[in-house]
């Protein structure tokens, strides 16, 4: 028997040797251009790039802005603000006209020093004393006119009056002056009609009587007595009389 062994040519050989050839050479020319392969360089070498991702500081973040930028937002800031209103130029004040005194006539004019007349005396302390009735006071004390510095009130008397029209009457009583306008040690002098009770009952509403001390050259005289009188007038329809 006859064994049979296939051998190619060598023209064969020479065909695939060359196919095998120009795909190496285009699988290379692959890689060059996807950037595996450098192609000055025959090594191949393995680059590792390193990628920081910081966060900025605050102090970054917060820029301060330029000059520039200041200057822009000042501009800025001074349009927005309304402009003040322009007002008109104020008058000029007159001088005063003022009466230039020498010394000697500035103290001439000081009324404290000028003489005083002979019995005179100030405000209407005169007139009280004038009136003033020696010895009719308790105890044969001066007794002075009341002033009334606030007059009672229909409420502070009504709860101390008699129970009975007492309209067209009058009473009296004598007080000793305290400070503060306050009267006490109040006495009955007399009353209209007798018997009425209307001195009691304005002796005892007193303390709530406010009443100027006599005066005399301005000196209030604490302590002196004043004679309180009180008309009663005719009442209002169904209302008892207590005016004064």
């Amino acid at each position: 028997m006859y064994s049979y062994r296939y051998r190619p040519s060598p023209g064969s050989r020479l065909a695939a040797l060359l196919l095998s050839l120009a795909i190496c050479a285009l699988i290379v020319l692959a890689l060059i251009s996807m950037g595996l392969l450098d192609a000055h360089d025959s090594k191949v070498e393995d680059r590792l790039t390193a990628v920081t991702f910081a966060a900025r500081s605050a102090h970054q973040a917060h820029k301060t802005p330029t000059r520039k930028a200041q200057a822009a937002m000042r501009r800025n800031v001074s349009r927005l603000q309304p402009k003040p209103p322009v007002l008109p130029n104020p008058e000029p004040v007159p001088p005063l006209n003022l009466l230039k005194l020498t010394r000697e006539e500035f103290a001439a004019a000081d009324i404290g020093k000028m003489a005083r007349r002979p019995g005179a005396s100030t405000g209407d302390a005169g007139q009280m004393q004038g009136d003033a009735g020696a010895g009719e006071g308790p105890g044969g004390a001066r007794l002075y006119n009341a002033e009334w510095y606030r007059e009672p009130t229909r409420a502070e008397l009504i709860t101390y009056m008699p129970h009975r029209n007492v309209a067209g009457g009058w009473a009296m009583i004598a007080c000793r002056t305290q400070e503060g306008y306050r009267v006490d040690d109040c006495q009955e002098l007399g009353e209209s009609p007798p018997g009425s009770g209307l001195s009691r009952a304005l002796r005892q509403a007193s303390w709530q009587f406010l009443v100027r001390p006599p005066r005399i050259d301005g000196r209030p005289l604490i302590g002196a007595w004043v004679r309180i009188r009180f008309d009663f007038t005719k009442a209002p329809a169904g209302e008892d009389g207590t005016g004064g």
